[in-house]
């Protein structure tokens, strides 16, 4: 595809949205948020499985940040694995901020 001058030419990169990663990072990421779902819905089943689901959650959701800014991955999973970072973050603020009491 050229421009209409014709002084040069513009090609255009499609980025493929998938449903799975296609990279080691985002599979990483995929599988640390299946751990921190599981380990923190497991809490009261396992002792300190909420503490370590949150570390899960918060090494996947990094894992997958840097999966899709370094590394281009596109899949929708790896996107889904950036929310358990965003709310353990979010819960250790209100925790700071606000508190029990």
């Amino acid at each position: 595809m050229s421009s209409p001058a014709g002084s040069g030419s513009v090609t255009l990169h499609a980025h493929r949205v998938t449903i799975l990663p296609a990279t080691r990072l985002g599979w990483w990421s995929v599988a640390l948020m299946v751990a921190h779902v599981v380990l923190v819905l497991a809490w009261s089943v396992l002792p300190g499985g909420a503490g370590l689901g949150f570390a899960c959650g918060v090494a996947g959701g990094s894992t997958a940040l840097v999966a899709v800014r370094r590394r281009g991955e596109r899949a929708i999973l790896v996107y889904a694995a950036i929310v358990p970072l965003a709310l353990v973050v979010l819960f250790v603020l209100a925790e700071l901020l606000i508190g029990h009491g």
